[in-house]
């Protein structure tokens, strides 16, 4: 177990506790802007779930698809599930991820949504290879956050020593690693009460 997933299995007990009680609206509100896109959805795979706090507003979205929740923390997920006892979760790092043996996946997630989570991939470009991996052509990557990048990065910088380091790129880097990964159609935004990045994979030709 490395540094970064035991903080996150140790931080699991306490963190719905440290969370805004009108966090539902929030993460609604996160993903309104979105909802065109779920109109023929039919496979997600959150990234970071974490205690699962997304994983009801997604389904609200995209009722009909199949969604696949993954996270690095096992204690995490344990939580996820007393949130949601029917739901898809998989201990998994975003770096290596095991779906090619997964039926309703078939040929690639519609979405691939990192919530929260992608300042901790230690190797960025990478892991956004690998999720791009699991993209059919056409599907969309969506990196959201409901913080701004500068409550984000202050934060994790004065945070436990495993977090410390783990900050949000600006606008410009973001950019460049989602277009050097292949996405096409690339925006990021960095808001007053949001981070947010998306991107397509290219169909093909």
């Amino acid at each position: 177990m490395n540094e970064l997933q035991a903080y996150f299995e140790e931080l699991a007990e306490r963190w719905d506790g440290l969370q805004s009680p009108n966090r539902r609206e929030v993460l609604r509100g996160l993903l309104s802007d979105y909802a065109p896109l779920s109109d023929d959805c039919s496979a997600i795979l959150e990234v970071g779930t974490g205690t699962g706090a997304l994983m009801s507003c997604l389904r609200e979205c995209a009722p009909d698809a199949c969604v696949i929740s993954v996270d690095l923390a096992f204690e995490m997920l344990h939580r996820a599930r007393q949130r949601e006892r029917d739901a898809l979760l998989v201990q998994a790092d975003a770096h290596y991820l095991p779906f090619a043996r997964i039926a309703c996946v078939g040929a690639g997630f519609d979405w691939v949504i990192c919530h929260n989570s992608f300042p901790h991939f230690a190797d960025k470009p990478a892991a956004l290879l690998s999720l791009a991996s699991v993209l059919r052509p056409g599907g969309y990557m969506l990196i959201l956050h409901d913080s701004s990048r500068e409550r984000v990065n202050e934060i994790h910088s004065g945070g436990a020593n495993a977090i410390r380091n783990d900050l949000l790129p600006d606008i410009g880097e973001t950019y460049r690693m989602l277009v050097e990964a292949g996405f096409e159609g690339v925006i990021v935004e960095d808001g007053l009460d949001r981070y947010v990045a998306t991107g397509w994979r290219p169909r093909e030709p």
